[in-house]
């Protein structure tokens, strides 16, 4: 009985936030029904919601797949699913896939319409706009591989009902110079001709956007770095040489969406409940990670416990998931930040880059010292706990380069949070934390052979309403399953 009525209030929860999205979404469809009409809608307003929108299904993509692969929480219930490797849900996978191209994408192709057309030319707002949808497409690309992108996001646009599918490398690279085209105009901008009042990440701050801008193609560079070694090095140098996020005033976030609060407030209240996973609880506690309290809250015995990834049915049963310890109120609570890219993230990736491309591990220490620190000045840690967590062991690279690699990885593991989806791209690109194929008795091996899934699955509707194309994707990239591993992933 208790589990129905969680389920109903979940359900009638859904079915309201649902309701309010849906009339939203809907106001400007009627408006995009007239060819002539999206030059008559604000720009203003749809860039609003493209950000809003980006920031929302990010976290999405997160809440029941990212989060549990890179092994930081379980789901309960048939939400569990997905970290048990399973690969049956069409349903979400088409939600997501809908979901960026029907929000994000559509928004912010009208935006960029809007900003090159003639009289409503804008190149201030049009790079603002080129930003969000190098991100938005980057997340597409990095959960499905190939993608629709030069005609993606086009059916109002331009009439392309079946868009044509893109290599992952061409869709690299091309997001890659599209930000610096971006960086370019940002930086000596007029912000009067930005956003002011209509954006919700950084007030209309286009330093901020700048750093915004180098900081994600730096991400966008080092995801290269097994791909595509030669332009890794080239555009790593390039973003070294402009201004990046820095400390966590540069950070890139905001609560989900107006209206209702966070994903996982609502799981916490709500149903499927989630529990931290022994991973990330033993990463915290084995190294007297000051970050422990805040992504991790204590159980009714007042102990740290967390839940094994990967349990099969029989196992899962008798695990004792309800007394395992929640999310942390900083990262689960009603107005909870979701980041889509810090400070604390940049610094590592700059000191994995000092280290394998410069060779320098005194420099690479430094930086990876500073991500830590950023890191727990975002969490606003006690500056007692800083001083000595940063005296102990774990904030000092030693060891090989290979072992060097490994702390780096962890520590952006750690640091990443609670941005799950990048993290789960992270874990696939360096190999850490190593999340070990699974061969215990009482773990499920799901459809990868106890290996963490590759990728999402392109949604049966798009195989079938766009089939020439998505197969087309496959021929190129391979088979349309979970354990496929997407162009950059050579690991």
């Amino acid at each position: 009985m208790k589990n129905i009525k969680y389920i109903l209030r979940n359900t009638l929860t859904i079915f309201i936030l649902g309701i309010l999205f849906i009339s939203c979404e809907s106001s400007l469809d009627d408006a995009y029904d007239n060819p002539n009409a999206v030059t008559e809608i604000d720009d203003a307003a749809l860039f609003t919601n493209a950000v809003r929108s980006l920031v929302l299904q990010t976290a999405g993509a997160s809440s029941e797949f990212a989060g549990q692969y890179a092994h930081y929480y379980v789901e309960g219930s048939t939400a569990r699913r997905p970290d048990q490797y399973f690969d049956n849900f069409d349903g979400t996978y088409s939600r997501m896939y809908n979901g960026f191209y029907g929000g994000v994408i559509k928004h912010i192709e009208d935006v960029m319409v809007i900003t090159t057309t003639e009289g409503t030319r804008n190149e201030v707002r049009y790079a603002m706009a080129n930003v969000i949808s190098v991100m938005g497409f980057a997340v597409i690309t990095d959960a499905f591989g190939e993608i629709p992108y030069t005609e993606g996001g086009k059916g109002k646009t331009e009439g392309i009902i079946t868009p044509k599918y893109d290599t992952q490398e061409f869709i690299y690279k091309d997001m890659i110079e599209r930000l610096g085209e971006s960086i370019s105009t940002l930086k000596i901008a007029d912000p009067a001709k930005g956003y002011p009042g209509s954006d919700p990440l950084f007030n209309n701050d286009l330093d901020k956007w700048v750093r915004l801008a180098n900081s994600v193609r730096l991400r966008l560079g080092m995801r290269l770095r097994l791909a595509d070694n030669t332009l890794s090095k080239q555009v790593v140098a390039q973003c070294l040489n402009e201004p990046l996020m820095e400390d966590p005033t540069h950070d890139a976030s905001m609560i989900q969406t107006e209206g209702s609060g966070n994903s996982w407030y609502l799981r916490k209240i709500g149903y499927p409940l989630v529990k931290m996973s022994e991973m990330m609880i033993d990463q915290l506690v084995n190294t007297s990670d000051p970050r422990l309290s805040v992504f991790v809250a204590k159980n009714k015995e007042d102990e740290y416990a967390g839940q094994l990834n990967g349990l099969n049915d029989i196992a899962f049963g008798v695990s004792k998931y309800e007394s395992k310890s929640n999310m942390g109120d900083a990262i689960s609570s009603a107005e909870s930040l979701h980041y889509i890219m810090t400070a604390a993230e940049v610094w590592f990736l700059r000191a994995e880059a000092a280290l394998a491309y410069d060779g320098d591990s005194a420099k690479a220490n430094e930086l990876y010292r500073m991500g830590i620190k950023t890191s727990l000045d975002q969490w606003e840690v006690d500056g007692v706990d800083i001083v000595n967590f940063l005296a102990s062991e774990t904030t000092t690279l030693t060891g090989t380069t290979n072992e060097m690699e490994e702390q780096i990885g962890i520590q952006m593991w750690v640091g990443i949070t609670p941005n799950y989806f990048e993290s789960w791209s992270h874990v696939r690109r360096t190999g850490y934390p190593i999340i070990a194929e699974r061969t215990a008795a009482k773990l499920d091996r799901g459809v990868t052979k106890g290996i963490m899934p590759k990728r999402f699955l392109y949604p049966n509707a798009e195989l079938s309403a766009n089939g020439t194309n998505v197969d087309e994707a496959i021929e190129r990239q391979g088979v349309n399953k979970i354990d496929t591993p997407v162009w950059w992933d050579k690991n």
